[in-house]
């Protein structure tokens, strides 16, 4: 565990384990360290070397032999506050150089069916939310028949409330049977299948979070496009509800 997170703070494995073993065992010269970490001795004084460079460690010689010790941990602490400090003087330079705009969409390119689903996996990063979708139902259950369920547990343990407007199929009218949990929570899904003939999806289109998911399910060459921004969104999820508010007109169940 501590190896992993020292890991986080950017130290190789080697490089952790010798700093480990130094603060349970304290000062030590390179043999000591090798046979201790089972690291070969020549590697030893790589990361060793490393170690001192980053200030993990200190050196010290008696009677001609190195020894090493570790300095003490809060030397993270004093390292974190100083690249805060260094970030945060860096950070306003860098956004005076570029074009940086808050209001820039970031759009990010998804392709393959990994690629779709982890689009829908970004649906489910916050709980607590709606996510409206125009979609054709038959196809998404054709798409991902094995992940959807799972992904549908997941929404309503998260207390996300969905809302579909689909064209109307046999399939569209049992996607709720076939791919929700048993005895789901019925306030957080409603949907509305509309005449097939008259408003017959082929992409989807997913508004949540403050971004829009727009995917092509078409089996042989799936992709999906995600933009980030929150004005984009407002607009979507607007026209959505105002679709929704005219679906009834429309609806066949």
């Amino acid at each position: 565990m501590i190896e992993t997170q020292l890991k986080q703070l950017g130290l190789s494995t080697e490089e952790a384990n010798i700093y480990l073993m130094l603060l349970k065992y304290g000062t030590s010269n390179v043999s000591q360290i090798s046979r201790i970490t089972k690291i070969g001795r020549v590697n030893c004084y790589h990361y060793i070397e490393k170690l001192l460079q980053q200030g993990l460690i200190s050196k010290s010689q008696k009677h001609k032999v190195n020894s090493y010790s570790a300095e003490n941990p809060k030397i993270f602490l004093n390292q974190g506050k100083a690249r805060l400090n260094l970030i945060e003087t860096l950070v306003p330079q860098l956004l005076a150089i570029t074009s940086f705009n808050p209001s820039k969409p970031n759009i990010q390119l998804f392709e393959g069916k990994e690629g779709i689903k982890n689009i829908f996996e970004a649906m489910i990063q916050q709980q607590n939310q709606e996510i409206v979708s125009f979609s054709n139902l038959k196809t998404l259950g054709e798409f991902l028949p094995d992940f959807l369920p799972q992904h549908f547990s997941q929404r309503f343990e998260k207390n996300i409330k969905t809302r579909f407007i689909s064209p109307w199929t046999e399939e569209a009218d049992d996607f709720e049977n076939k791919f929700f949990p048993n005895n789901y929570p019925t306030k957080l899904s409603e949907i509305f299948l509309t005449s097939a003939e008259d408003f017959s999806f082929v992409s989807e289109i997913s508004i949540f979070a403050g971004s829009i998911a727009i995917m092509n399910l078409n089996e042989h060459n799936p992709i999906g496009i995600l933009i980030e921004n929150s004005e984009l969104y407002k607009t979507q999820k607007a026209i959505f509800d105002l679709a929704w508010l005219g679906a009834t007109s429309f609806i066949t169940r």
